[in-house]
């Protein structure tokens, strides 16, 4: 297995990461927490079969390589930093061979213990905020089943416990609680070392989407989150759940802000003529394909969203959106 890591931390622990592939062109970071009490398993991968193969396989390394005490059926814990697919579908694989604790933060413990009901809830918000965004039917729906396509290859596993700001988990691991990216995403501290998870990247301005879509998202939520990140001290060495490690987080951070400053002031711009949502998409990214086409129109959502709320940005067409169900909204800047 190659592009095994490990990683010290000031008070001695050791960091152990490799990486394995989600989905196309998404690779994911596996984590292992080792001290001399406690194994622990930070995020899974998807569940597709390459990345289970993969984590079995970086496991197995990891013992060959480093310590033979490695082994998933050695685990303590199993923390999953939040809910998306890629960081907790091979939890199914992992329970086949470890019954370590599980714990998220509460704010995304259905996503993991309910989720066939979570899809379902969640695919209806999408759908009516695409429809709302400007998308034609016959889009929504092929966006929509390329949505749903991902959600097959997870089945409900319950949660043990809860990852809480305020409480350090039992390896004196602290959680904080930074939503935004995702609903109960969580950085954890340990030592010198924050595993940021998909909060902050080394190079990628992290996935945002609107909170119209799922609650505790959006963009007002991920800026205020960066900013508690950047304030922490003591903080050495940044490790992502995807992409490189970082020396500067708080950097880091500050280039993330000025991202998305440049692409509000872009939307604003744009909007000097009445536009939906998804002519802002097209205009922020150009002629996108696949996948991205909903993640682009999720961006836009969440960065016309945050003017919205602050009055940036207002409706221009009220008559329909006061006689229609789902109505398309076109902004103008205020």
């Amino acid at each position: 297995m190659s592009k095994l890591q490990k990683f010290t931390t000031s008070a001695g622990r050791r960091i152990y990461t490799f990486p394995v592939q989600s989905f196309p062109n998404l690779i994911n970071n596996i984590y292992v927490i080792s001290d001399d009490d406690h194994l622990i398993l930070v995020d899974t991968g998807s569940g597709i079969e390459q990345a289970n193969q993969e984590l079995l396989a970086g496991f197995d390394a990891l013992a060959e390589t480093y310590d033979p005490h490695i082994q998933l059926a050695n685990l303590t814990h199993i923390l999953i930093t939040h809910g998306h697919i890629d960081h907790f579908g091979g939890l199914p694989l992992v329970r086949q061979f470890s019954d370590a604790p599980i714990g998220v933060h509460v704010l995304d413990r259905r996503v993991l213990s309910n989720y066939e009901e979570r899809t379902i809830f969640a695919a209806r918000r999408l759908d009516i905020f695409l429809e709302r965004a400007g998308v034609s039917a016959v889009h929504r729906n092929n966006l929509m089943e390329m949505y749903k396509f991902a959600k097959n290859f997870y089945r409900s596993t319950p949660v043990q416990f809860c990852l809480k700001e305020e409480t350090p988990t039992a390896a004196d691991i602290h959680v904080y609680h930074v939503p935004g990216h995702c609903p109960g995403q969580v950085c954890l501290q340990v030592d010198d070392i924050l595993l940021t998870a998909d909060h902050v990247l080394s190079y990628t301005t992290p996935h945002q989407a609107p909170e119209i879509i799922t609650n505790n998202m959006g963009l007002e939520h991920y800026l205020a989150s960066l900013t508690k990140i950047e304030r922490l001290d003591g903080i050495r060495l940044g490790l992502g759940g995807h992409e490189e490690a970082m020396t500067d987080v708080a950097g880091r951070i500050r280039a993330i802000k000025q991202s998305h400053q440049d692409r509000l002031n872009k939307v604003l711009d744009i909007c000097r003529q009445p536009k939906t949502t998804a002519d802002i998409s097209r205009e922020l990214f150009g002629t996108v394909e696949s996948y991205h086409v909903l993640l682009a129109l999720e961006e836009a959502g969440a960065h016309v969203e945050y003017l919205y709320q602050r009055g940036e940005l207002s409706a221009a067409n009220l008559d329909e959106i006061e006689h229609q169900t789902h109505p398309v909204v076109k902004y103008r800047r205020a």
